[in-house]
């Protein structure tokens, strides 16, 4: 291969042709599948060849690979970093301490258009209830939120309700993405539920830990997509913990600078979410155990063995 003013480019060696399997298997967002967006690929291995051919270096290793990302960062990702700088401006970050009500969600830019599995920012999600002020409590959502979104917000009340007990009716629950717009999917799904039953119990939630996943009528985990994305946006807004759903944690292929950055917890229900994500107290103890014996009831198989 040639640039354009006709220097050669060195071969990759076979650390470096590995490093870019695994650069498009994380933008893929899958292990095992191959990103299809070639143009973008196809622009770092450009990159990280010149790097080399400047150098006069005879081949090109990991290390022209690794600045090479840094310099052809697709335009979805340098939205995303600067989000995240913004976030550390103005104090819209959350990362240290705990609250009532607040969690700190992740989520993917352009998820929505299929842009993106590799651009990721932390969405902070706050939770308020009320008194209901009408005959029936009513649900509020504000923050750019989708279609989509508003229906899994109102599909969480309903399994909040169904797991802790509370009768919703008679308050009103407010759920807002401060500071965000264009809010899609359901991925934000744990995020939403464990902020509003932090809000109805009074529990405050540890803000130095992030969560992602989608949440089933059974109080059940599932998975999502763009889970390295993610984690990695986390460990640059300096979160430690990361909850995902355990199906993701094959998908998980973060670089290895974030690997001794943050922990990252696999969970399958939302006892489980809570149990991470609470500070610890008796009352949080005593939700947690409730929570687990109403999942346990509407997760467990009949037996349907001949008597």
């Amino acid at each position: 291969m040639k640039k354009k003013s006709g220097k050669p480019i060195p071969h990759f060696n076979r650390a470096a042709v590995g490093l870019i399997l695994k650069e498009s298997q994380r933008r893929a967002g899958r292990r095992g599948k191959l990103t299809l967006r070639l143009r973008e690929l196809g622009g770092l291995v450009r990159v990280a060849g010149d790097l080399a051919a400047e150098e006069d270096a005879p081949i090109v290793t990991p290390d022209h690979i690794t600045r090479a990302r840094i310099i052809a960062k697709p335009l979805e990702q340098q939205i995303a970093d600067r989000y995240i700088e913004r976030q550390n401006e103005y104090a819209m970050l959350v990362n240290s301490g705990a609250r009532v009500g607040r969690v700190n969600g992740l989520a993917v830019l352009g998820a929505d258009s299929g842009l993106s599995d590799f651009s990721g920012i932390v969405l902070p999600v706050e939770a308020l209830v009320t008194p209901a002020q009408g005959r029936n409590g009513a649900v509020y959502a504000t923050g750019g939120l989708s279609d989509l979104a508003k229906e899994s917000v109102t599909n969480i009340n309903a399994v909040v309700k169904k797991l802790t007990g509370k009768d919703i009716a008679d308050y009103d629950i407010h759920v807002q993405f401060p500071g965000t717009h264009g809010v899609d999917g359901d991925s934000a799904s744990i995020t939403m539920a464990t902020a509003i039953i932090s809000a109805f119990e009074d529990l405050p939630v540890d803000q130095n830990l992030a969560m992602t996943g989608s949440l089933s009528v059974r109080g059940e985990v599932l998975p999502i997509g763009g889970v390295t994305a993610k984690i990695e946006a986390a460990a640059k807004s300096g979160i430690t913990r990361i909850i995902v759903p355990r199906t993701n944690m094959r998908d998980v292929l973060i670089d290895e600078k974030y690997q001794a950055m943050v922990d990252v917890i696999a969970v399958d229900s939302l006892d489980e979410v809570l149990e991470h994500a609470l500070i610890q107290s008796e009352e949080k103890d005593s939700l947690v155990d409730r929570l687990s014996k109403v999942v346990d009831k509407l997760t467990s198989i009949p037996d349907k063995s001949p008597v």
